[in-house]
């Protein structure tokens, strides 16, 4: 009976983890924008997503703008997972296979003590 139930319990994980993986990746692009002109406040940036390169891109373009960007300029791209950091006067970005190696990447590339994983995203 024991091993009818971990049985049980061991599908029910698999098939919750593809369940999970199959809508976690509705785009296939990502992208990050930004505007890093007006020193004097944080830089905007805005994240888009989409089935392809150029439809990310221009999601992207939109929502810095739409958050106040007046120079808005494409900062990357990807395919797996990208992360954005930033002091509030500085910003990077980071492109990884993983989350948290995007992330990782995005705040050794900031050379500020100070910078803090504004935004991170997988497709």
């Amino acid at each position: 009976m024991k091993h009818i139930v971990k049985f049980g319990l061991m599908a029910a994980f698999v098939a919750t983890a593809f369940a999970n993986s199959a809508s976690a990746g509705e785009n296939k692009w990502g992208a990050f924008a930004v505007d890093t002109s007006d020193k004097s406040k944080a830089p905007y940036y805005g994240v888009g997503g989409g089935d392809t390169e150029k439809e990310a891109s221009n999601y992207a373009m939109k929502f810095c703008k739409d958050e106040g960007g007046k120079e808005c300029t494409l900062a990357v791209t990807y395919e797996k997972c990208g992360a954005l950091a930033s002091s509030g006067k500085s910003i990077w970005w980071g492109v990884a296979p993983t989350q948290k190696d995007a992330e990782i990447q995005a705040l050794q590339g900031c050379k500020d003590g100070a910078c803090k994983v504004v935004s991170s995203d997988c497709n």
